[in-house]
């Protein structure tokens, strides 16, 4: 559990990390370098390369992430990409000048309330934040939930049974339950953990853009909705998805 204390701040040449001091020593930059985690031989920091960017199979979401392994822990380290349009121009620059309005800060900050509140969630770690005149670029560093397939990947190849949809329904309304809003609730940002025959637990990832908001049924009833596009999004564009309306049914029935 994230207590307030816990989290700190430190600020190095243009950049800004805050960070869980519970879980991590004082961070420094190359943590947060990508090309350092997958190129270096001998990393230093007791962090070593576990596996290489864990992309996307399908091309549906676009967050690139690597696994590593820092302090003892097994850790996911993000790097925020502009989606749409702004793509292909930014990429991975945002505009802004408070870092505590960045995203990265807010998806941490988001995350240490969830874990306060109990919810299932990754422990957040670190942000860090490098700004410029006019703009900013970011990473996340959670820790990693281990022995996880995300949803989709798990109904591309099998058939996930009654109970399981269940317990996915029961997971999105614990969060609804505290008002927290997912923007972006899809197929490839709900984690099974543990077997597929039965799970020991379900979790909900990438918070980016997510917030609290005021208790309304309307957009709890649109965030399911948005997952329900999500599964026949799949269900049409992959071959041997598995999804069907009794499969929605069950999972209603254990949001009710």
């Amino acid at each position: 559990m994230v207590l307030a204390n816990q989290l700190k701040i430190t600020k190095q040449a243009d950049s800004t990390i805050l960070y869980d001091a519970s879980l991590i020593a004082k961070p420094t930059l190359q943590l947060f370098d990508s090309d350092y985690h997958i190129n270096s031989d001998n990393q230093q920091n007791n962090s070593t390369l576990r596996a290489s960017m864990a992309a996307p199979k399908t091309g549906i979401g676009r967050a690139q992430v690597i696994y590593f392994d820092h302090e003892n822990l097994k850790m996911v380290l993000k790097h925020y990409y502009r989606g749409g349009l702004m793509a292909s121009i930014f990429k991975d620059k945002y505009l802004g000048f408070d870092v505590e309005k960045t995203r990265a800060f807010k998806e941490l900050r988001l995350l240490a309330k969830m874990q306060q509140l109990g919810l299932p969630v990754p422990e957040a770690i670190a942000a860090h934040v490098e700004k410029h005149l006019f703009f900013y670029r970011a990473d996340l560093i959670t820790r990693e939930i281990e022995n996880a397939q995300t949803l989709a990947d798990v109904l591309m190849k099998h058939t996930v049974d009654t109970d399981i949809w269940n317990k996915i329904g029961v997971c999105i309304k614990s969060f609804h339950q505290y008002n927290v809003y997912h923007s972006d609730l899809n197929a490839r940002n709900i984690l099974l953990v543990g077997g597929l025959q039965e799970p020991d637990n379900v979790y909900l990832i990438d918070f980016d853009n997510s917030y609290f908001r005021s208790d309304a049924e309307s957009w709890k009833l649109a965030n399911l909705e948005r997952l329900k596009r999500s599964l026949l999004k799949f269900k049409k564009n992959v071959d041997g998805f598995i999804f069907s309306d009794t499969n929605w049914s069950a999972l209603l029935d254990g949001y009710k």
